[in-house]
């Protein structure tokens, strides 16, 4: 009994050191995003678009874990995520019909409620930005994927996962991860966009470093 009190009572410190940080963190990175110019391309604009997802939903998520909802922070993780992989894949792995296409209404998307254009599958993505990014960004959300795919769906859709976890006390650990991701997620889009508007980065590096408690290990770590 003592050693579950114990475990619990490490979790929540942990989780607010995690969330601290994660508030200092964004604060590191506005102005990065502040300093963005106008866009210079459709290519570019669709990038931003995609990372300004990215950022929107990584801050909700840590806007609802301070008020302990951790259900909806959860079921972000997914859109954040694929975002991300929109993000990516646009900046070098999309083709330009692609890119015209996406910014191109149709008439069934001026009818209803139809997208312009939809891009391909995650698992598509991924390949393709195996094949123009290096190992370090491609390893990480392929592992994000394969440890969390399931759980993503079930909280989108509302599955069981979901449906147990809000009768259950609120998962001070499982959070504080939920965090590190979103905020892993958040420095890699606020990377892809800086260099979709030809911005160099040297700072973060600095900043993975300062704030290694609340982000997920570099590569190779």
């Amino acid at each position: 009994m003592q050693s579950e009190i114990d475990e619990n009572d490490q979790a929540r410190e942990r989780l607010e050191r995690i969330a601290n940080g994660t508030r200092l963190l964004h604060d590191a990175l506005n102005p990065l995003w502040e300093e963005l110019p106008e866009h210079q391309s459709k290519r570019t604009l669709a990038v931003r678009g995609f990372a300004n997802i990215v950022r929107q939903h990584a801050m909700s998520q840590w806007l609802l874990v301070q008020r302990e909802l951790d259900l909806s922070a959860t079921a972000l993780v997914r859109p954040t995520y694929e975002a991300l992989i929109r993000a990516i894949w646009t900046m070098r792995g999309a083709e330009d019909a692609w890119i015209e296409g996406f910014f191109a209404p149709k008439e069934e998307a001026i009818l209803s409620d139809a997208e312009t254009r939809k891009g391909p599958d995650v698992a598509a993505m991924l390949d393709t930005i195996s094949r123009f990014h290096p190992a370090d960004i491609h390893k990480p959300l392929v592992e994000l994927k394969e440890a969390t795919w399931r759980g993503m769906h079930s909280y989108v859709h509302g599955g069981i996962r979901p449906v147990v976890q809000s009768f259950a006390s609120f998962p001070h650990h499982e959070v504080g991860s939920l965090l590190i991701n979103a905020n892993g997620m958040l420095l890699l889009a606020t990377n892809v966009v800086r260099m979709a508007h030809g911005l160099r980065s040297p700072m973060l590096p600095t900043l993975q470093r300062q704030f290694s408690d609340c982000l997920p290990p570099a590569t190779g770590d």
